[in-house]
């Protein structure tokens, strides 16, 4: 997937600069928005790290603030400035700029071998799966192996200390070929704007997040993804499984030709709804053109 017209050709983006060390290609960004959009930064340095599960990243420096995107355990943050409790910071992932509580982040950067490869994951105390979780971890979450081979009980020992299930993380070169059956597993999940996580998460974290899985690095908004990623079928062309659906301000994968997997604020929840009902639900909201098109990947 993803070599057809308008597609991501990961060829072109060849400036990785610090995400070298994180095993993703740089961010397909055919529009040049890194540049023009004043919600992001292009990272040039990694500062500090997320250290817990995930984070809120705030509008402003305030618990109050909305939240416009969350960090997970192990992503690296470039800092743009602090004020008291509060860091502005930028995800080097996708350049997303926000608002962090600086107790949870850490400098001193740990250099990732793996990442979180299912929904969510414990860190536990010993290599038994009876013993002490420590920690839950979402997917896309990073963390250190000391040693791949040495697997005891079916864990791995972290270099941070505790041990994960092997078969809950791969390797930062080993990705899903099919992000829709990622996509699929964060099924009934709660919608929670701003979520990246199968604790929450709004339709573009659910698409970020899958195509994260399969190794590609896109936008976070809905609206920047609709520009970059695919191409528009044209009223000839049917929607198939793997095609993305756009409406203003909304976007999920279509399952099949019919069925439309998505995090929508209509259900508080990931479902799968026919694509012509949400395109109604959308137009019943007020939308003078509910419905924006496929793009195939």
């Amino acid at each position: 997937m993803l070599d057809n017209e308008g597609a991501i050709d990961l060829a072109k983006n060849s400036q990785m600069g610090p995400l070298k060390a994180y095993g993703l290609p740089a961010l397909f960004d055919p529009q040049e928005e890194m540049a023009a959009a004043p919600q992001l930064f292009e990272c040039a340095a990694i500062d500090v790290q997320c250290t817990t599960p995930w984070a809120a990243l705030k509008s402003e420096p305030s618990s109050a603030a909305t939240t416009v995107s969350e960090v997970l355990f192990g992503e690296p943050l470039q800092i743009l400035d602090r004020q008291n409790a509060w860091l502005k910071v930028a995800a080097i992932l996708d350049g997303y700029i926000g608002w962090i509580l600086t107790g949870t982040t850490a400098r001193g950067m740990v250099h990732p071998t793996h990442r979180i490869s299912v929904p969510m994951a414990h860190i536990y105390r010993s290599a038994d799966l009876k013993s002490e979780p420590l920690l839950p971890l979402p997917m896309g979450s990073y963390l250190n192996v000391k040693s791949p081979t040495a697997v005891t009980n079916g864990f791995l020992a972290l270099e941070t200390g505790g041990f994960i299930f092997a078969g809950h993380i791969a390797s930062l070169g080993g990705f899903s070929s099919d992000p829709v059956t990622i996509a699929e597993s964060f099924l009934g999940s709660p919608y929670l704007w701003g979520g990246r996580t199968s604790m929450g998460m709004d339709c573009s974290g659910l698409v970020q997040l899958a195509l994260a899985a399969a190794g590609h690095r896109v936008h976070r908004d809905s609206g920047a993804q609709f520009t970059s990623l695919g191409r528009k079928l044209t009223d000839q062309e049917h929607p198939a499984r793997g095609d993305l659906a756009f409406f203003p301000g909304h976007v999920g994968w279509m399952i099949d030709s019919v069925h439309l997997l998505h995090a929508n604020a209509t259900n508080m929840a990931v479902t799968i709804d026919p694509v012509d009902r949400v395109t109604d639900w959308v137009r019943t909201a007020g939308a003078d053109e509910p419905f924006l098109g496929f793009r195939r990947l």
